[in-house]
């Protein structure tokens, strides 16, 4: 594995450092999209995007559809569906504005990626999301041989291979859970309100996952060999 996806994931398994742990699942989404806006300044663009404002609406949806697609992209197995969800959900969600209430402990972020995960679980029912052992190889091996260049770019490809491969083999409600907190960002309470458990078993949950996960990444780091005929 190449020096930038090592550094990403060293010291999670040993000193369970989260903003490495988030550093990991932010590779599942599209790099450099600019600074994230605090609550307050989310409501304000949610009160304004109310009033028709068409900027503020564009800020929202660029503010919130990396971390949608974080939160979905574990989900499926093809990637283009993942994006499907995300942008049916981000439509929903822009479109419902009126619907939304703010409540205490809870973020505007955690109101879309409920739409978003509430979306993803209605397709998770009707299709195989995840893939096999077999399809999960051939997908990592295709991320390998075929990434685009710079090499920074292919780096970055083939730890998201990784992650995905990895994420892949964790049961689905902890996949599911994982994805919330690491990849769309959302506290325990939050999470805890969309797959309706407790948020002690959630952290708890964390707390337990993370270091397994990366020290499979880790694990699978060393190359994959082509499957043979």
């Amino acid at each position: 594995m190449t020096s930038f996806a090592l550094a990403i994931t060293q010291g999670v398994p040993t000193g369970g450092s989260l903003r490495a742990f988030f550093a990991l699942f932010a590779m599942l989404g599209a790099p450099g999209r600019g600074a994230q806006l605090d609550e307050a300044a989310l409501q304000a663009l949610v009160v304004q995007a109310r009033d028709g404002d068409r900027g503020a609406q564009r800020r929202l949806y660029e503010q919130l559809v990396d971390r949608v697609f974080r939160a979905v992209r574990p989900m499926f197995q093809d990637e283009a569906e993942a994006e499907d969800v995300t942008q049916d959900a981000m439509i929903k969600a822009l479109s419902s504005l009126e619907r939304y209430q703010p409540r205490p402990g809870s973020s505007f972020v955690s109101w879309v990626v409920a739409i978003a995960f509430n979306t993803a679980r209605h397709r998770f029912r009707r299709r195989r999301p995840v893939p096999t052992e077999p399809e999960a190889l051939a997908i990592l091996q295709e991320a390998l041989e075929h990434s685009p260049d710079p090499s920074h770019e292919l780096e970055r490809q083939r730890a998201r291979a990784l992650v995905l491969r990895a994420l892949w083999e964790v049961p689905e409600r902890e996949r599911e859970i994982l994805s919330l907190r690491y990849g769309a960002e959302l506290n325990a309470s939050e999470i805890a309100a969309i797959v309706h458990l407790q948020p002690a078993h959630i952290r708890k949950l964390c707390e337990r996952w993370r270091p397994r996960l990366a020290a499979r990444i880790q694990e699978l780091q060393t190359p994959v060999e082509p499957p043979h005929a």
